[in-house]
């Protein structure tokens, strides 16, 4: 019987080292600086610290913030492995959302209530019950990137478009490359933060990073042995003298 070749793709942490593209802590803070919209900078940076999918952003409801606890409960439904979580906001990011709730009067002035709480919590346009787009959000995080300068280009598709080495996905990488090797986060926290459905693939996070590689081979330059020190000089006559050497002693042996 001849070999037939499976057809099935290999899973996804088995290959999934070169797809990990994300933004140093240095690149994000210069990605948030040339944001001038408040409402395209909320989004980005609510993106950033739920480490979530974009599928899973663009349908966050009022009724699944719950603000006295900072948290943002992402219901199966709306989530890629289809299990449900509850994932964690910084309290000033949260402060901001009710002040930019509150300004656009969609959340009660001196309490936590919301007046719909079906409305998305974000919309492109003046109507909360229209959700933004995963494709508008990509365009939003490409524009932005440009202007940052890190729109970097890493290949092209087969009919020559250019891949960009950035997408609006790399702010969840970003998320748990960060909040692993920068904050030192336990491996499981962040799984549960990010939805993974197996640690293991959480901990394809602990490879080393390029600025990781760097940093270290940095450090151990510092401390290296000295170099060996060059020879001396010759002055010119000892230069001469030592070339009329060389020169008779290969007469003599030819």
């Amino acid at each position: 019987m001849p070999n037939v070749k499976s057809s099935r793709k290999p899973p996804q942490y088995e290959r999934f080292g070169e797809t990990i593209r994300y933004l140093t802590i240095e690149e994000w803070q210069q990605f948030l600086d040339v944001i001038e919209d408040y409402r395209h900078k909320l989004v980005m940076r609510m993106i950033y610290e739920l480490g979530c999918r974009v599928g899973e952003f663009v349908r966050i409801q009022l009724r699944h913030i719950a603000f006295a606890r900072n948290t943002i409960y992402i219901p199966a439904e709306n989530t890629k492995t289809k299990q449900r979580r509850v994932s964690h906001l910084p309290p000033g990011l949260m402060n901001e959302i009710k002040s930019f709730l509150r300004g656009q009067g969609r959340m009660a002035k001196r309490s936590l209530r919301v007046h719909r709480p079906g409305d998305y919590l974000f919309s492109p346009g003046p109507n909360p019950r229209q959700r933004y787009t995963e494709n508008r959000l990509r365009q939003l995080f490409s524009r932005y990137a440009r202007a940052a300068g890190l729109d970097r280009e890493y290949a092209r598709d087969r009919r020559g478009r250019a891949l960009h080495e950035l997408t609006v996905h790399s702010l969840r990488h970003s998320h748990i490359m960060h909040y692993v090797h920068v904050y030192k986060l336990p491996l499981p926290i962040v799984q549960k933060q990010v939805g993974h459905k197996t640690l293991k693939a959480t901990s394809v996070y602990l490879r080393p990073s390029d600025e990781q590689v760097g940093q270290a081979y940095g450090q151990a330059r510092c401390y290296s042995a000295p170099m060996t020190k060059p020879p001396q000089v010759l002055n010119t006559g000892e230069a001469l003298s030592f070339d009329n050497d060389t020169n008779k002693r290969n007469k003599t042996a030819n």
